[in-house]
């Protein structure tokens, strides 16, 4: 809610005051989840991606993808990134229940939560992708559901890349 109140009252913005590279960041988040062998998490397409930009902010975002994976999941949540076409790619897939088509921008809006039967302690309040979509614009980037995949949920972070 800090991070929010501060941005609505245009204080927050993160600058880009360095290289980040995106691959430490999904490998230090996702070896926290490894450490306590609660679910599978492939890293095996995590390739090199560098970015401009408040290494702070974007492990938030990155750790918000990853923990609302891990909590959707069945069995599995997959991690890759890359650079491609002057873009850092970063996609977080797990095979849980997905997002509903009609839901995909909605996700990103304050206080959404697809998943009403879980309370709020285990199914969050429904800010983190609203706060990692803006973290994420103010960076330059685009973050997104990927509508083109139907066995769970995928979501796409593309930040333009350092050079």
């Amino acid at each position: 809610l800090l991070h929010l109140a501060r941005r609505d009252a245009g204080v927050a913005a993160a600058s880009p005051n360095g290289p980040v590279d995106l691959d430490d960041i999904v490998l230090r988040v996702t070896r926290r989840w490894r450490a306590d062998d609660r679910m599978a998490i492939d890293t095996t397409g995590v390739g090199p991606a560098q970015v401009l930009g408040d290494a702070e902010s974007l492990t938030r975002v990155v750790a918000n993808l990853i923990d609302n994976a891990v909590r959707h999941a069945t069995a599995e949540v997959r991690v890759t990134s890359e650079e491609r076409g002057g873009q850092a790619i970063v996609t977080v897939t797990d095979d849980g229940p997905g997002i509903p088509p009609g839901e995909h921008d909605r996700v990103f809006e304050r206080f959404t939560r697809v998943d009403t039967s879980r309370p709020a302690l285990t199914g969050g309040a429904g800010l983190g992708l609203a706060i990692a979509r803006e973290i994420v614009e103010e960076h330059g980037g685009t973050l997104v559901v990927d509508g083109a995949y139907a066995s769970g949920a995928r979501l796409v972070l593309t930040l333009p890349v350092s050079r």
